[in-house]
Parts: C-alpha cells; sequence; structure tokens
C-alpha cells in the first residue's frame, strides 16, 4: 500500500475576472511555498497546478478549484501561506499539458494572491496584464 503522507495537501482556490471578453479560455492555476514573495520567479516550480477550459461568464462568475499538492517529505510546512499565480489564455486546455511547467505569455490575464495559510483557501483576481 502506497500513502502520500506528509507529502501532499490540498488548497482551494476561487478565481473571478470581471473584465473579460467573451469566448473561451485556458486557465492554468499553480501553487507556490510561502517562501516566495510576489510573482512566483523563473526558476520557481509550483507544488501544485490545474488547467481546465473556462468560459467569460463562469470566470465573471468566479471558479472555485482544487489543487493536489506535492512536496518532497524534506520540505518545510511555508505551504502554510501558499502563494498562487492563475491566468488565462484563449482558447481551450490542452488536458495532454499538466499545467506545471506552463508559463503565462505576453498578454495573458492573470493574478497573484497568498493564502492566510488557516483555511488553505485562496482568491485571485485576474486583473493584470503580462507585458510583451
Amino acid at each position: 500500500m502506497t500513502t502520500l503522507g506528509n507529502a501532499a495537501d490540498t488548497l482551494r482556490a476561487e478565481v473571478c475576472a470581471r473584465d473579460v471578453s467573451k469566448g473561451n479560455y485556458r486557465l492554468v492555476v499553480q501553487s507556490y511555498d510561502g517562501r516566495i514573495d510576489g510573482v512566483p520567479g523563473v526558476g520557481a516550480r509550483p507544488v501544485g497546478s490545474i488547467q481546465r477550459a473556462v468560459t467569460a461568464e463562469e470566470l465573471r462568475s468566479g471558479i472555485s478549484v482544487s489543487l493536489l499538492e506535492l512536496r518532497s517529505t524534506h520540505a518545510s510546512k511555508a505551504a502554510s501561506k501558499p502563494v498562487v499565480l492563475a491566468w488565462i489564455e484563449a482558447g481551450s486546455a490542452d488536458l495532454d499539458f499538466d499545467g506545471r511547467s506552463a508559463r503565462p505569455g505576453a498578454g495573458s490575464v492573470y493574478g497573484v494572491a497568498t493564502g492566510n495559510g488557516a483555511d488553505r483557501a485562496v482568491r485571485v483576481v485576474l486583473d493584470r496584464i503580462v507585458a510583451g
């Protein structure tokens, strides 16, 4: 029998975007250990990720997602204040791709939020645009 033990945790995120044009989008949500401050750097590796196809209407209403976070058993519990990065791109999700190595491209609408750690839930508002 195999168990994940202390190396796994679940994070809930609610993602919304107010000013989004009609259409279909690929939503990518990644979580990072709380040791980073602000937007994760190029070398930062997410501990959890999801991607899914969404519509503009769903984004305006808010989308709830759950991320399974996997860490090495030696990782600290810096995850108590997770950093969540979420973004959308025009088009549909590539479900053959898990989203861990995805990075937002120029023109992507994104948001970053830090959790408080108590309830493992984070609200992310997509209100910034990646510069080209």
